[in-house]
C-alpha cells in the first residue's frame, strides 16, 4: 500500500464520456443498468451518476418493460405494504 492507495485493483476502469456517453446514451432505456457496465466494462456507479448529471433529458429514463422486469427479477411488488399483525 503505497501513498494511500489500496491494494485490491480498480473494479471498472475509468470513465471516458466522449467514448462512453454515447454508448450509455443508446442503451440506458434499454438494458439493465448492470448488465450494461459489465459490457461496458465500467461500474453501475459510474453509469448511475452519469445519467444522474443528464436526469432531464429523455434518454435518461428506463422503458416500463424493462423495469417491470427488473422488479419481478428483485422480488418488488407495486401496491400497499401489508400492515403489521398485532399479537
Amino acid at each position: 500500500m503505497k501513498n494511500g492507495q489500496s491494494e485490491e485493483p480498480r473494479k471498472g476502469r475509468r470513465f471516458r464520456e466522449k467514448e462512453d456517453g454515447p454508448v450509455i446514451r443508446r442503451w440506458y432505456a434499454q438494458m439493465p443498468t448492470a448488465e450494461l457496465a459489465e459490457r461496458m466494462g465500467l461500474t453501475v456507479r459510474q453509469i448511475t451518476n452519469y445519467v444522474y448529471r443528464h436526469n432531464t433529458e429523455p434518454w435518461a429514463r428506463k422503458l416500463p418493460s424493462v423495469l417491470s422486469a427488473e422488479n419481478s427479477r428483485n422480488g418488488r411488488s407495486g401496491g400497499r405494504p401489508l400492515k403489521k399483525r398485532r399479537k
